[in-house]
């Protein structure tokens, strides 16, 4: 045995026998603190919360979270003055960088070493310490109504094409949108320098993707509103909102397109200056050894990327969708006044399209 995985056989021992004493002594090391959580309400249920306060003589109090975006913007405003804070991906890196999370402890977390190597992206390292730990992981394929939609759909690049006009939906967001027309067009997925940018030819492509629209949406719930509604019948879209409409009988399919899927993945970060950061820590390690599983993904069908979880619960990646990483394309960190150029060429699209 080398030495990562006796030190991980180590680790996870010692995490499950504290585990184990702490729910037979409750509040050992922790007294009577406070965990504050800011992320979406979809992703914990009570019952896993009440029995983490119950293990550790805790209480956990958590605020809805918009999105990525939005939690970043409370940072930078100085209004997120939670222990732990839910990071997209491309959202962990400005954040590290302007100094508003604390670097993790590792040690305190044996089970990042279980997590998807894929998912440990060098953006969330600076000078060798770790600022983000993949928490869940999901995909937003192609739905497509068969009823409404008579074409083969196989890639992004079909929905720019006419016998798609007046059925297409897609989010309202500038950065996802862009990297769709990137993806479809064959551009480079991820520039980061804004001089490595066409704008003229960014702005043509997004008005004709827009002049076939027939909906916008801000969330999931509005996404699943327009497909339910058949005001729409093909967008990107997260698996769970295909698979809840799959469950009530409505003909959605699921199209991964041939250009890649777009894939997201949130990561536990931990504030700078959080009042408990050890019971954060602690939080982090239990999600993917014991609470994550009944939390999210076996409701949720979202994963928990985490090789321990799958091997635990006699799960397939494939099940998830997990089984070829080499097909995702991700949103990657990029610059401040790109994103900023991105926001600005979007809204001119949508005034020229009349949206």
């Amino acid at each position: 045995m080398d030495q990562s995985a006796s030190r991980r056989s180590f680790l996870t021992g010692v995490g499950a026998a504290a585990t184990a004493g702490l729910a037979g002594c409750t509040g050992l090391g922790f007294g009577d603190q406070t965990l504050t959580m800011i992320d979406w309400g979809y992703v914990y249920s009570n019952d896993v919360i009440e029995a983490f306060e119950e293990r550790h003589g805790v209480t956990v109090e958590r605020q809805a979270a918009q999105g990525s975006a939005e939690t970043l913007a409370q940072l930078r405003a100085g209004r997120a003055d939670y222990d732990l804070v839910p990071l997209g991906n491309y959202a962990v890196t400005p954040a590290m960088e302007e100094g508003y999370l604390q670097p993790l402890d590792l040690d305190q977390v044996p089970a990042y070493d279980d997590v998807f190597d894929f998912l440990k992206a060098d953006y969330f390292e600076q000078d060798g310490e770790v600022y983000g730990i993949p928490r869940s992981f999901g995909q937003t394929p192609l739905a497509v109504n068969t009823d409404i939609v008579e074409q083969d759909v196989t890639a992004l690049a079909d929905l720019w094409t006419e016998p798609l006009a007046g059925v297409v939906g897609g989010r309202d967001d500038a950065r996802l949108q862009v990297l769709y027309r990137n993806a479809a067009k064959g551009e480079p997925l991820n520039p980061t320098r804004a001089d490595d940018v066409d704008f003229d030819s960014l702005r043509t492509d997004l008005i004709d993707r827009l002049e076939l629209t027939s909906g916008l949406w801000n969330n999931g719930g509005e996404s699943e509103q327009l497909l339910r509604s058949e005001e729409v019948g093909v967008q990107p879209v997260w698996n769970y909102v295909i698979q809840s409409m799959q469950s009530d009988g409505i003909p959605v399919e699921r199209v991964y397109p041939s250009e890649g899927t777009k894939a997201w993945f949130i990561q536990h970060c931990i504030r700078d200056g959080a009042e408990n950061p050890e019971l954060a820590h602690t939080f982090i390690q239990e999600w993917h050894t014991q609470m994550g599983y009944k939390s999210l993904m076996e409701p949720s069908n979202i994963a928990v990327p985490n090789e321990q979880v799958f091997s635990e619960q006699d799960v397939e990646k494939a099940a998830y969708g997990l089984d070829d990483p080499d097909q995702f394309i991700y949103e990657e960190p990029k610059p401040q006044p790109l994103i900023e150029q991105y926001t600005e060429t979007w809204n001119r699209a949508k005034t020229e399209a009349d949206l």
